[in-house]
């Protein structure tokens, strides 16, 4: 009776220490940024919890791909301290900043003790670090504060795994103009001088898989990227070239070369999907399509019944994939649009009351670009949040509870619920419910 009586208190009291462990245990939880501390919050508004405690900004998280940790950047505290740490140029569409002297932490999801992966040095700076697709390991660029002007060869690109505290184990891989992807079975895809390689985590047994540079290239740096094909186990590689077009539109961009989208299946056979004055490039999720954009035009490809679907948007927008490659959400600096892969539909969720079509000029060769870490759609594909950034008008309808987080959901036909939910009201930025994936973003300053 004794031992049972005991048992009984000690699963009491388990029971009670749950019930008062801070934060929460992942799955669902939507995450965001305000005043430079890292949040989580449940998609009903309930449960706000400050994962991060710490006097220096966060300028920056990801969410891994199971949804159970963070890494996050952490501004070095002799440069917050600076007037330009104090007034970091934001994206005005992402929230995020650029690289910058900073350290880089991993953190569970429900808090507790973060691990430093690496020091902040006042004459080194780092970007955010991106998951690769495992989730057991980080990719983040590092460069010397005094890069400017330098080729994009000379920034070193570095995987850590993500429990190993102060750079150990950590592994530089082969110099390369634009951000390293990855394949399913973790390989890394680079591109230099020397050509398109291949090489693993540890940066070994590199392989040359097209020899020399690629026409063009370096090419403005949205283009300057070789990216695996995601979901697949013997994936293509796309990439852009430079080309040729006889007769250019009237309202051309001088800045922006005309290349070629290509797919290459690794062992010579290449084919083109498009020719364009493209400005940025994608892969869908399931790596059945191919995003990409040409100033307000949108267009997916789909390699598999070779068609293609165009839409038009604000140029330089931030395009989310549904996890399930069904819908986009194109993220404007006035507008949110919902579009139908399926239907081929697109739909206006939100605006401002301002007209026009925001313009874009195309980042040069050195431009130090980043991806979007977080996805605003929920694991589901049915759910997705509406960071609002004054954009206050849902549907025509202006949203009552004002600026901050909300949130809607879509039913298996495509159609959007009429009711968006508030999450969190106030100066919420990096709003994120899920990973997002590298190769299937878009790249931005």
């Amino acid at each position: 009776m004794r031992q049972q009586r005991l048992l009984l208190l000690l699963l009491l009291l388990s029971i009670l220490l749950a019930a008062c462990s801070p934060g929460h245990l992942g799955g669902n939880e939507i995450a965001f940024v305000r005043d430079g501390h890292l949040w989580t919050v449940d998609p009903d508004g309930a449960n706000a919890f400050e994962v991060v405690s710490s006097n220096l900004p966060v300028i920056g998280y990801a969410l891994s791909p199971d949804h159970q940790m963070f890494v996050y950047r952490e501004l070095d505290s002799h440069y917050a301290s600076t007037p330009a740490g104090k007034h970091l140029q934001i994206n005005s569409i992402t929230g995020l900043p650029g690289d910058f002297p900073s350290s880089l932490y991993t953190i569970g999801i429900d808090g507790g003790s973060p691990i430093p992966i690496i020091g902040s040095l006042s004459n080194i700076q780092y970007s955010n670090a991106w998951w690769i697709r495992s989730g057991e390991h980080l990719l983040y660029r590092e460069e010397s504060t005094n890069l400017q002007g330098s080729l994009p060869s000379a920034v070193i690109w570095w995987v850590s795994q993500n429990d190993q505290p102060n750079g150990i184990a950590r592994i530089a891989l082969p110099a390369s103009f634009s951000i390293p992807s990855f394949s399913t079975s973790s390989m890394a895809i680079g591109n230099s001088q020397e050509g398109v390689f291949s090489t693993t985590l540890a940066g070994a047994d590199l392989h040359i898989v097209v020899h020399g540079t690629l026409p063009g290239h370096p090419l403005p740096a949205t283009l300057e990227r070789v990216l695996w094909q995601p979901s697949h186990q013997q994936p293509l590689l796309l990439y852009a070239v430079k080309t040729t077009i006889a007769a250019p539109p009237a309202n051309h961009n001088a800045t922006t070369p005309p290349v070629q989208l290509v797919l290459n299946n690794g062992a010579g056979q290449i084919s083109s999907i498009a020719t364009c004055y493209c400005m940025q490039f994608a892969w869908s999720p399931d790596g059945n399509s191919i995003l990409y954009s040409t100033g307000e035009t949108y267009s997916v490809y789909n390699f598999v019944s070779h068609t293609t679907y165009s839409f038009t948007g604000e140029a330089g927008s931030a395009p989310y994939w549904s996890p399930d490659s069904r819908f986009i959400l194109l993220d404007g600096l006035h507008s949110l649009s919902l579009i139908d892969i399926t239907s081929q539909q697109q739909r206006l969720l939100l605006s401002d009351d301002m007209a026009g079509v925001t313009g874009t000029a195309i980042p040069g060769a050195n431009a130090l670009l980043q991806p979007l870490l977080n996805s605003l759609w929920a694991a589901d594909s049915r759910h997705f949040l509406i960071p609002t950034r004054s954009r206050l008008f849902w549907l025509g309808q202006k949203l009552s509870s004002g600026n901050g987080i909300y949130t809607a959901s879509i039913n298996e036909k495509g159609q959007v619920d009429a009711t968006a939910s508030v999450v969190d009201t106030g100066n919420d930025t990096q709003a994120g419910w899920s990973y997002e994936n590298p190769d299937t973003s878009f790249l931005f300053l």
